[in-house]
């Protein structure tokens, strides 16, 4: 873990007072360049380099163009400011370089693995969340909001898996970004705000577990043994799943763990707003996958691509399954479609806050587009026969860990409108946990793909969350 910035509130140091220069300047120390002037000048460096490298993909090679234009930027302040020292210089190397190919100031919590999550309320409003739910006060982020509206501005367009606009006609940025280049099991989502808002804002959430397996979340406590064997055999028998849960709950991680259960041969699409799921990354998990990225329109608003669009149109590359990061909208019903004609053990994540939410979430959003007047009757029907199983997770407040809560076995409808289901676990362990609480009519499937059954049994079931 980074020992800088150390955790802690962060004070701006007072600007020291300017003294003329000797007849002979002495060289500047690092430290004798204060925080503020050190980030105008990485800010105005960038932008001098921005051109030159513009086409420029090779680090070592910009690392080289950036190194020239430092020393033509020292030799500049010679004669008000004295010499620069070359300690400073390599550190002013290594900042636009950052500022360039990762993200600036913040590249060192990027590098944390106990950073979460990045909270930006202007340039000089920085707060820093951990693993653990410690949230700190950051450094400013760069001299001015409109230096920060430039550097969000680089980070879409030279940072991102798909170069995005983001300016007064576009204000609202959700866009994923690349990791550096010793980062690569860290998924970065960025979401920015401008001219809606008083001043930019941007939120960055860090994936750490990009790279995990259904054991590693038995280890972490994310799940008990009991749910590892359970859900193991779900996605081994093809069942459709539904991930549910709040905000940071963990949905993506789960994704990823149980996808990590099909076998590495099988042809899968993954599809996203943006990208964040990576499978295509994990060739050693996954060897043969095509993943799909929603498009956004242009700047005349024309050319946007949809997940309803690219889920029928992933159908036709001989997919085997298909796992969509997270239905927001109408492509419900393409998702639906894709399940039921010959994609079994397909999975999603939907966000809501139970999993007895999930029915009138999935009609919601199965009406917003051009089905809207379909009976909440007939879209029950649907949801009864396709889904087979939705996993709730939930976050210890004590601790800040996520754990699985709920599993619900989802059936047609019988006695109500609503799809019949099965609690076969419920929130009656230490916090909230999932308990097994019902043997489910799937259970001679999960028994074929070597699920116990002794493990339905509550007293096989236990926690560990010390």
């Amino acid at each position: 873990m980074s020992t800088w910035p150390p955790k802690g509130d962060w004070q701006p140091q007072p600007l020291p007072r300017r003294i003329a220069p000797d007849p002979v300047p002495p060289s500047r120390t690092e430290s004798d360049l204060e925080d503020k002037a050190f980030r105008e000048a990485v800010i105005a460096i960038t932008a001098s380099v921005a051109e030159d490298l513009k086409d420029t993909r090779d680090r070592d090679e910009a690392r080289q163009v950036i190194r020239a234009r430092v020393q033509r930027w020292a030799q500049d302040q010679i004669v008000n400011d004295g010499p620069l020292s070359f300690a400073t210089q390599r550190r002013l190397v290594e900042a636009v370089t950052d500022e360039r190919y990762e993200l600036g100031v913040l590249t060192p919590y990027i590098k944390d693995d106990q950073v979460e999550s990045i909270d930006i309320n202007g340039c000089d409003q920085v707060w820093i969340t951990y693993s653990d739910g410690t949230c700190v006060r950051g450094p400013a982020v760069a001299p001015t909001d409109d230096d920060l509206i430039k550097m969000i501005q680089m980070w879409a367009l030279h940072k991102s898996y798909s170069p995005r606009e983001f300016s007064a006609a576009n204000p609202l940025l959700n866009v994923a970004l690349r990791p550096g280049e010793n980062e690569e099991g860290v998924g970065v989502r960025l979401s920015a705000t401008m001219a809606v808002t008083q001043r930019p804002c941007a939120s960055i959430r860090c994936h750490r577990l990009v790279d995990i397996t259904l054991k590693d979340l038995l280890r972490l406590g994310t799940v008990n043994q009991s749910l590892h064997d359970f859900l193991q055999a779900a996605v081994l028998t093809r069942l459709n799943i539904v991930i549910t849960g709040g905000t940071a709950a963990g949905k993506t991680t789960l994704l990823r763990a149980l996808a990590s259960v099909i076998d590495p041969m099988e042809r899968l699409a993954t599809l996203e707003s943006d990208y964040e799921l990576f499978l295509d990354k994990l060739t050693h998990r996954h060897a043969n996958v095509v993943a799909f990225q929603v498009r956004q329109a242009n700047s005349e608003g024309v050319g946007a691509i949809g997940l309803d669009a690219l889920i029928p149109h992933s159908l036709r590359k001989n997919i085997k399954r298909i796992i969509v990061g997270e239905v927001r909208s109408d492509e419900i019903i393409a998702m639906f479609e894709a399940m039921n004609t010959g994609h079994p053990g397909s999975m999603c994540t939907i966000h809501t806050d139970g999993t007895e939410e999930i029915f009138n979430r999935i009609v919601m959003l199965w009406t917003r587009g051009a089905r809207a007047s379909t009976p909440p009757s007939v879209i029950h029907i649907n949801t009864g026969e396709t889904i087979d199983l939705v996993v709730h997770l939930r976050m210890d407040p004590e601790t800040n860990t996520r754990f699985v809560s709920e599993v619900l076995e989802v059936l047609p409808p019988a006695d109500s409108e609503l799809p019949s289901r099965n609690h076969i676990y419920r929130p009656t362990g230490p916090a909230g946990r999932a308990m097994p609480d019902i043997t489910p009519q799937c259970l001679p499937k999960l028994k074929q793909a070597g699920f116990d059954p002794a493990l339905l049994d509550p007293r096989a079931a236990t926690w560990k969350t010390a």
